[in-house]
């Protein structure tokens, strides 16, 4: 899938599977649909070229390194329904902030689901 640059998931759809996109290199934008509760580990591992995401509140699990080796994400929304993230969900993302709707993480998730320390904003809706 390396020449893909964008798709649109449809409104069925319920779990994005593990490495489901990756090494999409080329990818640039996804939209995940609010049916989805679930990011399988590695969904999106070393997608280069997608600058941002937002997760919608349907989504409570974030598999490990699903988003690692993202180079170009810059920003990403995580909304209050995520109950669980998985361990280093975030690594290589070098230019990333993470902007999250709770006040503080949450116990469900690993304690190194931000192991490469990217700025987080957490409460960005009151700010």
């Amino acid at each position: 899938c390396s020449s893909l640059t964008s798709i649109e998931i449809p409104g069925g759809v319920t779990s994005i599977d593990a490495g489901a996109f990756s090494g999409c290199s080329s990818l640039t934008s996804i939209e995940i649909p609010s049916g989805v509760t679930s990011i399988g580990s590695s969904a999106f591992y070393n997608c280069s070229s997608m600058t941002s995401i937002k997760i919608p509140s349907s989504v409570t699990s974030i598999g490990s390194r699903a988003f690692s080796g993202c180079s170009s994400l810059t920003s990403i929304e995580i909304l209050s329904g995520v109950t669980s993230i998985g361990s280093e969900a975030f690594y290589g993302c070098s230019s990333l902030t993470i902007y999250c709707e709770e006040e503080s993480k949450p116990s469900g998730w690993s304690s190194d689901w931000n192991y490469s320390n990217r700025p987080v904003v957490w409460d960005y809706k009151n700010k």
